[in-house]
């Protein structure tokens, strides 16, 4: 759940600030206090900060509530605040929440004024209010104590607090107040009604005549429940990733500690590097991204058994702690891992693959850093060194095969043809031994960026060619992506370049002329005679594809080298006239 929607539902001043003070984020209530100041000490004691910057600079919490009174022009409005710690992009940052008091303590103090305005109050107050005589009997509550209480009146009055209560915890509360000092309770609590579990906080006080009699106790109680689970929320989101709620890094070393004990022994350490998210982020956006890493973070989870741990442990690792679990286990572990990523078959551009490594605890005296985290990590870098250009191999293999499908099988056999025509352009335009490999390398993939247009993609198979030509976006994708892939790294500035042309009316940077790389040229004349050549409906043969060429030179081709290529194709047909 996002933090900011979260606190828009708040009644309280909510202030997440830094150490320094400064305010990030704040509720309707509190943004309306601080009214365009950026510092919680515009609205704060000076003493007051004093005291949050000492709980600031401890360890970590829970920290206690404190009295914090908030200042609102000439007024001051007290309020409880209570403390927390959290972190945003991995700064620390610290949640402030703070209860305005005002009417509990106008209750208090109304009390002790008048019985007429006490029953007004009592009658009406917002919190629950109980009455309980000196030998712990109630005799009075208000409306909003049955409803928290979830029972009658009838029930309640006469009733032995002190034979009757059964939270430990809150018989303490009431009997500090029969002792003469105040008492508190914060807890959960189940209502006579059992329907629900709510919980409460409540405070017990000894009340006293004006001549110092003892009268009894008032308690106030509230019912926190909302409070609670938000900032029960607040405290998941502190311990988990808020992309694939998997336990983050900052909860690691707690479950370690919890694990590392000789009952949990063996106790094994997979860590895993995602392959292509590079590739994904940089070539489909980051969406794509973040959806490799929740499929990742799918298979680790149905990949296992209850009481594992996953952790993300950075941008694109993750952590796996089993318990009671050694080397056999941890291999079939991997390999089930390996298999189900192999055989997925949901959404995404880039099909999830990741890079493993395990290390195993098999005696409590060994270092789980050497013996788990040190050799998981070596054995995964090792395995990515390996099997790094395997992996990407592979995602190329699924992107071409995902292109191709949706060609019907059109695009496959362009591309052959393409191959099987390059040794003519290249020995007609006198290529050299690098030109010809980026070449080929620009006839497999030149239209590799398609694969990123939903509107394109989700055509009826086989795609329209006319429409290709209208995405004008997809050299840009085809050039990120092979940007991202190194075997296709010499092709990128030419799969950027396809689509220019000779007169400078192409796209996307309108290139003109010997601009447009030599190689992307000679690939524009071989793609456009295969066009013509190799067109199912209407062949053409070579002289005529060659007339046509010559038409369209000097606009969309370089004149000069359909030049050498016609005079090339025309030597080649005389020397197989004469043979």
């Amino acid at each position: 759940m996002d933090a900011l929607n979260l606190m828009l539902g708040f009644e309280d001043y909510v202030f997440v600030m830094d150490s320094s003070g400064k305010v990030v984020m704040s509720s309707p209530k509190a943004w309306g206090l601080l009214k365009g100041k950026q510092n919680i000490r515009d609205v704060i004691p000076a003493g007051y900060w004093a005291r949050l910057r000492t709980l600031m600079g401890s360890p970590k919490g829970p920290y206690p509530p404190m009295d914090i009174p908030l200042i609102s022009g000439p007024v001051e409005i007290p309020t409880e605040g209570l403390l927390g710690r959290t972190s945003d992009g991995g700064r620390d940052l610290f949640v402030l929440t703070c209860r305005d008091i005002s009417r509990v303590r106008a209750a208090e103090e109304t009390l002790e004024k008048s019985e007429e305005r006490y029953h007004t109050i009592f009658d009406h107050s917002p919190l629950g209010i109980v009455h309980i005589n000196h030998d712990g009997i109630i005799t009075d509550m208000n409306e909003h104590f049955l409803q928290i209480m979830g029972t009658t009146r009838e029930r309640l009055i006469g009733l032995n607090v002190i034979d009757h209560m059964q939270d430990p915890w809150m018989k303490k509360a009431i009997m500090q107040a029969l002792s003469g000092t105040t008492g508190t309770y914060e807890g959960r609590y189940t209502p006579f009604s059992g329907n629900r579990t709510c919980w409460i906080k409540a405070q017990f006080r000894p009340m006293t005549s004006r001549k110092g009699t003892f009268l009894g106790v008032v308690g106030v109680v509230e019912d926190i429940s909302e409070r609670r689970e938000a900032e029960e929320q607040i405290r998941f989101l502190n311990m988990h990733d808020p992309l694939t709620g998997l336990l983050n890094r900052r909860c690691f070393d707690e479950e370690l500690k919890r694990l590392d004990t000789p009952e949990h022994l063996p106790l094994c350490l997979i860590m895993g590097d995602v392959n292509g998210l590079k590739l994904a982020n940089d070539a489909f956006g980051h969406p794509e991204g973040d959806l490799l890493l929740n499929t990742i973070a799918k298979i680790l989870r149905e990949s296992g058994r209850p009481g594992d741990l996953i952790f993300r442990w950075g941008g694109d690792e993750f952590i796996l702690l089993l318990p009671r679990t050694g080397v056999e286990r941890a291999v079939d572990r991997v390999n089930r891992i390996h298999h189900m990523c192999q055989s997925w078959k949901g959404q995404g551009l880039v099909r999830p693959s990741i890079s493993l490594g395990f290390g195993v605890k098999e005696h409590p005296d060994e270092d789980w850093r050497d013996a788990m985290l040190k050799t998981a990590e070596d054995q995964m870098y090792k395995m990515k060194m390996r099997e790094g250009r395997r992996a990407r191999l592979r995602i190329l293999a699924h992107l071409e095969d995902r292109l191709h499908r949706a060609f019907g099988g059109d695009m496959g056999r362009h591309v052959d043809r393409l191959l099987k025509l390059c040794p003519l352009v290249e020995e007609a335009l006198c290529l050299g031994e690098e030109d010809r490999k980026n070449l080929k390398l620009l006839c497999s993939y030149h239209d590799i960026g398609i694969i990123s247009s939903k509107e394109l993609m989700d055509m009826p198979s086989p795609m329209d060619h006319d429409a290709i030509a209208l995405d004008q976006d997809h050299p840009i994708t085809g050039y990120r992506i092979a940007k991202s892939i190194p075997e296709l790294l010499p092709a990128a500035d030419l799969i950027l370049a396809h689509h220019e042309r000779w007169d400078g009316t192409g796209y996307p940077q309108h290139l003109k002329g010997t601009d447009i790389p030599l190689v992307v040229r000679a690939f524009q004349l071989l793609d456009r005679f295969e066009g013509l050549t190799g067109d199912p409906s209407c062949p053409l043969d070579t002289v005529e594809a060659l007339s046509m060429l010559s038409m369209e030179a000097g606009r969309e081709y370089d004149p000069n080298l359909v030049k050498a290529l016609k005079e090339h194709l025309l030597k080649l047909d005389q020397e197989r006239l004469q043979v």
